[in-house]
């Protein structure tokens, strides 16, 4: 054997499935944090750290 077991269809497709969704997720959210920035900045947390 070569130290690599051959993987099913179905293990495949998913693997790829799951990179895809992953993918998505990512550029929705680059999009939305730049749509913010752009939009003036995203918004400042609700308690100030320089209080601690």
């Amino acid at each position: 054997m070569n130290g690599r077991s051959r993987r099913s269809f179905f293990q495949r497709l998913e693997r790829r499935l799951v990179g895809l969704v992953m993918a998505i997720m990512a550029y929705g959210l680059e999009k939305s944090i730049l749509r913010s920035i752009r939009s003036g900045g995203a918004k400042s947390p609700s308690c100030d750290t320089s209080e601690l």
